[in-house]
């Protein structure tokens, strides 16, 4: 087990030249929170931050303790300069693109030249990618009116009208009517429009009828033509047959992509798509971890953080069992 610090590290060799304890892929809530827990047990971690975070275009992250209504890039700012204050840990832009598995560490590419990265463990904290509307001037409401996750963001519906933006494909592991019917908590007032080409079941629509949610199919919402904070109407809405619709609030359910190309590259068993994990989150690979949306379907910011703190706490014990082993 290392207890190589950042800066005596950086003294004698390269990033590209150490083995680190420990490589998260994913600067998240998830990653940064495992590399917080990390720095603290004093095992080198590297950090690959790719992007932005799922999340980014929000204003506010909620139902996090001490931290309601702050904003996603505030907190991912302030859980940077957390991490860094530890010198056992380090961030580095680039995205990985690959990761073999040399036996004693895994071998980590990136699409930059450079010298690939050694390590000892790795966490997989990658995420996933929703799934935006196809309409036009979307993103003048993304995140400020438009929203895809109820449990984080449904109050914002209350006492509302609400329009949800919907996929009719059947099988789909939440219906269109059944994410829907969520909402009813906080409004009755609920219009859903399907997207595609794919119509809903009879089921649905008798389950819509008998809850009085309106169902508009083969008219989906092709533009944003409006957004006013002025009026009891928010967002003003063209369809594509031409009719405007007005609503307080937009929801949308059209999916996401799991990324987890990186675990199918290292042979991670898969769950519908997540990674399969155990209750101390590694997977079914040796020495490899995944934490926050990666992992499950169930998608909130401090979930993501809590997954994140025990991949570190179930690293740090294994590390501290072999070395009082050997």
């Amino acid at each position: 087990m290392s207890r190589t610090t950042r800066k005596s590290r950086k003294k004698s060799t390269s990033i590209s030249a150490s083995i680190f304890d420990v490589a998260i892929i994913g600067a998240g809530f998830a990653g940064l929170s495992a590399a917080l827990v990390l720095g603290r047990y004093l095992l080198t971690t590297i950090v690959f931050d790719a992007g932005k975070t799922r999340n980014h275009r929000t204003e506010h992250v909620h139902s996090y303790l001490g931290l309601e209504n702050i904003s996603p890039s505030n907190l991912i700012a302030q859980a940077r300069r957390d991490v860094l204050s530890y010198d056992s840990v380090d961030i580095i832009k680039q995205q990985v693109t690959a990761i073999t598995n040399n036996k004693d560490h895994f071998v980590i590419a990136t699409c930059q030249e450079h010298a690939p990265v050694k390590a000892k463990y790795i966490i997989i904290a990658t995420g996933v990618l929703d799934i935006k509307p196809d309409i036009s001037n979307f993103n003048k409401i993304d995140g400020r009116g438009a929203w895809h996750c109820p449990h984080c963001d449904g109050l914002e519906s209350a006492g509302k009208s609400l329009i949800v933006l919907a996929n009719g494909k059947v099988g789909s592991s939440v219906g269109a009517i059944s994410y829907a019917k969520e909402f009813l908590g906080w409004t009755s007032n609920i219009r859903v429009f399907i997207q595609d080409n794919c119509p809903i079941d009879q089921e649905q629509r008798n389950e819509a009828k008998r809850l009085s949610i309106e169902i508009i199919e083969n008219d989906p919402v092709v533009e944003v033509l409006k957004v006013s904070d002025r009026s009891s109407v928010k967002i003003k809405l063209l369809s594509n047959s031409g009719k405007v619709y007005y609503s307080d609030v937009v929801f949308y359910h059209l999916g996401y992509k799991v990324q987890n190309s990186l675990a199918k590259q290292l042979g991670c068993e898969l769950e519908e798509e997540f990674i399969k994990v155990d209750k101390r989150q590694q997977t079914t690979v040796p020495q490899v971890f995944a934490a926050g949306d990666i992992d499950t379907d169930r998608h909130y910011v401090v979930f993501a953080a809590a997954s994140g703190a025990l991949a570190a706490i179930s690293i740090y014990e294994d590390t501290l069992k072999k070395a009082l082993e050997t």
